[in-house]
């Protein structure tokens, strides 16, 4: 399977988690809480921990 697929999906059960939760985003910003804990989790796994390298996905 794809990386993008694989972070896809993660984004996913993340969003699902979330909404379930019932947290709300802040208004004020440009990027929500699902994309943030993805990009943590995408860069841990592909990427060593380098969140740098992870926003290019």
């Amino acid at each position: 399977m794809r990386t993008e697929a694989k972070v896809i999906r993660i984004y996913c059960i993340v969003n699902d988690i979330l909404k379930s939760i019932g947290p709300t985003d802040d208004s004020r910003r440009k990027v929500c809480d699902s994309e943030i804990i993805t990009n943590e989790l995408a860069s841990a796994a592909y990427f060593c921990g380098h969140l740098d390298n992870g926003r290019g996905l």
